[in-house]
């Protein structure tokens, strides 16, 4: 039976982390660049510019500036202030978390007709994630590690509330918004936009349980430290791809019912 608190199972667990950092942060940076032409086509107006362009940008950015700071920790070959780099990634990663939480909070409030409760219920769910972000980041601890070098985090077990809460609230979003579209469904309403929306909704589903379970289950079980943050990183690339993806989808989605109507008449 495998020991995962021996040092040497350990020592491999955390070069496997580290590859898979950079995997994952490769795919990411790709992403963005091949899907920049979205942005620059709101910045030079020839795309409807929408508020809630922010959001979109801000998940972006967030997600692509805290995989720039967790290459910087785990290539730098001087000592570093790792508290603060720590400090950093989790700042950077939780506000990528969170945009991408907003934009499904706008799409609930829409698909509600502005229903106050059930917006305010999707928005205390939000506040409680960006609560635990804050407490997590406070309590988080690294040090510089001159064998590897880099840093190491330390105490991951501390994340365990955190990543089982954002599980919840994020479930809980999404039966705000399935709920929602169902409802319509119901009404004999459920077509076109709303059967886009819908499976959109689907697909979100799929993103978070992909994305969220497997980080839950290991830092539950609690092997060792690099196990409990493996697949942290690709939760966040991968909600951070899926949100954007979706919110451009349904953005390509109204310019296309814009040029169908110029076009009939």
């Amino acid at each position: 039976m495998t020991d995962w608190r021996d040092p040497d199972v350990v020592n491999a667990e955390y070069l496997a982390f580290i590859k898979l950092l950079h995997v994952m942060g490769g795919l990411y940076i790709w992403e963005y660049v091949t899907t920049f032409g979205f942005e620059w086509s709101v910045i030079t107006r020839k795309r409807k510019y929408r508020w809630t362009i922010w959001l979109y940008s801000g998940c972006r950015l967030s997600a692509l500036t805290a995989i720039v700071v967790i290459f910087i920790g785990f290539n730098v070959t001087k000592p570093i202030n790792c508290e603060a780099w720590l400090v950093c990634v989790f700042l950077f990663a939780y506000t990528a978390f969170l945009f991408a939480s907003a934009l499904i909070i706008l799409r609930i409030y829409a698909i509600w007709d502005r229903n106050l409760h059930i917006t305010a219920l999707a928005v205390v769910a939000w506040l409680t994630n960006a609560a635990f972000y804050l407490h997590n980041i406070i309590m988080s601890r690294s040090v510089w590690n001159p064998e590897s070098p880099g840093c190491v985090v330390l105490y991951t077990d501390r994340s365990r509330e955190n990543v089982i809460v954002t599980l919840v609230t994020d479930m809980v979003q999404l039966v705000l918004m399935l709920w929602g579209l169902v409802r319509y469904g119901n009404a004999g309403t459920f077509n076109g936009l709303w059967r886009l929306l819908y499976n959109q909704g689907l697909l979100w589903l799929v993103i978070v349980t992909v994305a969220e379970i497997p980080p839950t289950v290991f830092i539950v079980l609690n092997l060792n430290d690099p196990l409990n943050l493996m697949f942290q990183t690709p939760e966040l690339i991968i909600m951070s791809i899926g949100a954007t993806r979706i919110y451009r989808a349904l953005a390509d989605y109204g310019l296309m019912t814009e040029f169908n109507v110029v076009s009939e008449r």
